[in-house]
C-alpha cells in the first residue's frame, strides 16, 4: 500500500493511502495468513474460471487451499490465483479458505452465452460490454463483457503500454490490478483475449492524495485536511474514511462522502478536530460516476444493528461482512451476494429486515 505522508510539529502525522485498496505490484508471502478471496463479479455455469486470495495487506498468497461449493477444491499457485470450474447450474457460488473465517461469493449464470461459440469448436470473439471511465491509480476494477477466457492469463490487459495483472476472471468478467508504474491522466486501456485485440478504450486514472494543515495544530483543535485528485478536472465523488478516531475526528462521521470540485486543483476540504497527539490514517476512496454510488455509511450502521440482536452463526457471518466492507469496500458485488446468501438462509425475521436494508443500501 502506498501513503502520502506529512508530518506536523505537534507529532501530528497525516498517513493516508494514495487510494483506498492501492496496491503495489503483488509479492507472493505464503507464511501470511489469508484475508480475502477475489472471485470474479459474475461466472458462468460449467465454465472455467479464475480467483486469487490476498493477505491483508493485499499481496497474493501461494499454497491457500480454497474449498467451493459442491465439493471443488483449488490451490493457488505461485502467482497466488487458482483455476476452478463453476457448478453446471445457475445460482450462487461460494468460497472459503480451508480452516479460517474467509469467505466469498458471486453469482453463476447459465451457459448459453458461451455455448453458441463452443459448439462449432470456435471460441467466442470477446466483446466489453461496461468498464470504469475513470480508474483510480492502483486499485482493482472490472470489467463485463462475453468472450473472456476463464484462464486469466490469457487475457492480456495494458492501461497505455504498461501491462495490469488480471486477479480473477470468467467468461463474462475480469477483475484486474494496475501495475505499479501506470501513468496519471488520459490513458487507453487495452485488452486482448488469445492475443486478438478487443479494443482500445479511453480512461483517465486517478490519484487522490490528502494533506494535512500547513501550520502546526494544538491538541483539541480544529482544522482541515486537503483532498486532490490527479488525473481528471472532472468533479468527483470519493468516500473518505478516518482510520484513527482516538487521534483525529471528522466533522461528518468516521466515513463520509463527498465531491471534489472539478477544475484545476481538483479538491475537497475534511473538516476535522486534532483529538490528542499521534499518527492519525485517513483514506479517501474514488467511486465510479458509472456506478449508483452505493451508501456503504448506511450500511455498515444497518449491518452493525444486525450484529448487536444476532447470535450463533449470524452473527459470526456478520462480522465477515463488515470486515470486508472496511478492508475491501470496492468489492460490492462480492458484499452484496454474501448479504443475499445469508437472506436465502432465512434469518429470524427482524434480522432479516436489518440484513436486507444493508444489501439495499449497496445497490
Amino acid at each position: 500500500m502506498r501513503f502520502k505522508v506529512a508530518c506536523h510539529s505537534l507529532a501530528f502525522a497525516l498517513l493516508v493511502p494514495a487510494i483506498a485498496g492501492a496496491q503495489e505490484s503483488p509479492k507472493t508471502q505464503p507464511s501470511l495468513s489469508p484475508r480475502q478471496i477475489i472471485l470474479p463479479p459474475v461466472a458462468v455455469a460449467g465454465a472455467q474460471g479464475t480467483l486469487a486470495v490476498l493477505d491483508s495487506q493485499g499481496r497474493l498468497l501461494q499454497e491457500s487451499t480454497v474449498e467451493l461449493s459442491g465439493g471443488q477444491k483449488v490451490k493457488t499457485d505461485a502467482t497466488g490465483r487458482a483455476l476452478f470450474v463453476a457448478p453446471d447450474k445457475p445460482g450462487t457460488l461460494t468460497a472459503n479458505v480451508s480452516g479460517l473465517p474467509v469467505t466469498a461469493s458471486t453469482p453463476v449464470v447459465a451457459s448459453d452465452a458461451i455455448a453458441e461459440g463452443a459448439s462449432q469448436g470456435v471460441p467466442q470473439t470477446a466483446k466489453v460490454r461496461s468498464y470504469p471511465h475513470v480508474l483510480a491509480m492502483h486499485d482493482r476494477f472490472t470489467v463485463e463483457g462475453s468472450g473472456f477466457r476463464g484462464m486469466a492469463d490469457l487475457n492480456r490487459v495494458f492501461l497505455g503500454d504498461k501491462q495490469c495483472l488480471v486477479l480473477a476472471a470468467s467468461p463474462h468478467a475480469l477483475v484486474i490490478l494496475p501495475g505499479p508504474s501506470v501513468p496519471v491522466g488520459a490513458v487507453d486501456l487495452r485488452i486482448r483475449v488469445d492475443e486478438r485485440e478487443v479494443g482500445q478504450l479511453p480512461v483517465a486514472t486517478v490519484l487522490l492524495e490528502i494533506n494535512g494543515p500547513a501550520e502546526a495544530v494544538s491538541a483539541g483543535g480544529a482544522g482541515k485536511l486537503t483532498l486532490r485528485a490527479y488525473g481528471t478536472t472532472q468533479r468527483l465523488a470519493v468516500e473518505v474514511r478516518n482510520g484513527s478516531p482516538e487521534v483525529v475526528q471528522m466533522a461528518k462521521g468516521n466515513v463520509q462522502r463527498l465531491d471534489t470540485s472539478g477544475g484545476e486543483p481538483n479538491i475537497a476540504p475534511i473538516d476535522v478536530k486534532f483529538v490528542t497527539a499521534g499518527n492519525y490514517l485517513v483514506s479517501a476512496r474514488f467511486i465510479s460516476a458509472e456506478a449508483d454510488q452505493p451508501d456503504l455509511e448506511q450500511a455498515r450502521k444497518r449491518l452493525i444493528e444486525a450484529r448487536q440482536i444476532a447470535t450463533g452463526n449470524w452473527a459470526a457471518r456478520i462480522d465477515l461482512v463488515l470486515l470486508k466492507l472496511d478492508s475491501a469496500p470496492q468489492d460490492l458485488e462480492q458484499i452484496r451476494a454474501e448479504l443475499k446468501s445469508m437472506l436465502d438462509d432465512k434469518p429470524p425475521a427482524p434480522l432479516a429486515s436489518l440484513l436486507d436494508s444493508a444489501r439495499r443500501e449497496l445497490r
